[in-house]
């Protein structure tokens, strides 16, 4: 028994090193970090960084974060945020937000506020941490802007997973989506339509032209260069897209490709499109021609199946044309 206990003893000395030696490493290169930002120009500064989590983890708490990069002025502010890593499984980083935070972007300020955000990454230890899995949850979102709206999301879930070559695997699901009031206003101006979307869904397989790694936040995003939209789902009252399809993307973001859409109550659609900007008011009677047509064909007059296409830097509803495509870029 005595030579039980002495065996238990060291190793429990033995560990208290090693887990000792981690935490003191982990802080470093954390510290280490900040001022590799700072060397490049940011402003990186935070209040304390401590280690905590012994015996099985390592539980770093950033205290006082304030980052800034000049060349894409965006900003972020929290009291607190929180990495933890599991002492046998340091790849692997769970995220911890606050429940208030700041960002700030070249055109407005945003307070974000949350019951709870945190993401799950499992990354590569070499190849500059290139992300393998992403697992992020958000519960009672709430964004206030200072240019005076307010959007909100009772919960959402989102995932991302490598499948090789720069691709990866996405599925968003959203319930309790509050646009903003002034959107809403614009989209819906009689007040017709609830307030709240009660589900979004995504799910595909996007491509670009790098994988993401640690890069994606100290130099520049990565660009899309493929999707493949399994599904896009919106039910907002009884409204209901469904979207899915191919899009090359090009070098400048400009989509080719067809998208399948089928939309129900499609006329109300369009208002909201008009609405929103998204639809020339001039086109709005030609769209709703065309479509009706199509419509009557299928036999449902309410609904409608069409090809949303993208060529040459246009957009067509079916072969009507709506004008110059949306562009695809991450600043």
């Amino acid at each position: 028994m005595k030579l039980v206990a002495w065996i238990v003893g060291l190793a429990a000395l033995l560990w208290s090193g090693v887990w000792l030696a981690g935490a003191i490493t982990t802080e470093r290169l954390s510290r280490g970090w900040f001022e590799q930002r700072q060397e490049a120009g940011w402003v990186a500064t935070q209040d304390e960084i401590e280690t905590t989590g012994f015996p099985l983890a390592f539980e770093t708490a950033f205290r006082g974060v304030n980052l800034a990069d000049p060349f894409t002025e965006w900003a972020w502010q929290a009291e607190e945020f929180h990495l933890v890593q599991q002492a046998w499984q340091p790849q692997s980083l769970r995220a911890i937000w606050p429940r208030t935070q700041l960002l700030a972007t070249p055109l407005e300020q945003l307070t974000i506020s949350s019951d709870r955000m945190e993401a799950l990454l499992h990354v590569r230890p070499t190849a500059d941490f290139a992300l393998v899995q992403a697992e992020a949850d958000l519960a009672a979102l709430r964004i206030d802007s200072d240019l005076g709206w307010t959007s909100a999301i009772d919960s959402a879930r989102f995932e991302m997973r490598d499948a090789g070559e720069a691709r990866y695997d996405i599925q968003f699901d959203a319930t309790g989506v509050s646009p903003a009031g002034g959107v809403l206003r614009r989209l819906d101006p009689r007040g017709l339509l609830p307030e709240v979307i009660e589900r979004v869904h995504a799910s595909g397989e996007v491509g670009f032209d790098r994988p993401w790694d640690i890069t994606a936040l100290e130099v520049s995003r990565p660009q899309f260069t493929r999707i493949d939209l399994e599904e896009l789902r919106a039910d907002w009252g009884a409204l209901s897209l469904r979207m899915s399809g191919t899009l090359e993307i090009d070098g400048a973001g400009v989509p080719t490709g067809d998208v399948a859409v089928r939309a129900e109550n499609w006329r109300q659609i369009i208002a909201l499109g008009v609405n929103a900007g998204l639809v020339p008011p001039a086109m709005q009677g030609t769209l709703e021609t065309g479509l009706s047509v199509i419509a009557n064909l299928s036999g449902r007059a309410q609904d409608v199946d069409v090809t949303l296409s993208f060529a040459d830097g246009r957009a067509y509803l079916g072969p009507i044309p709506l004008g110059p495509s949306p562009y695809f870029y991450l600043y």
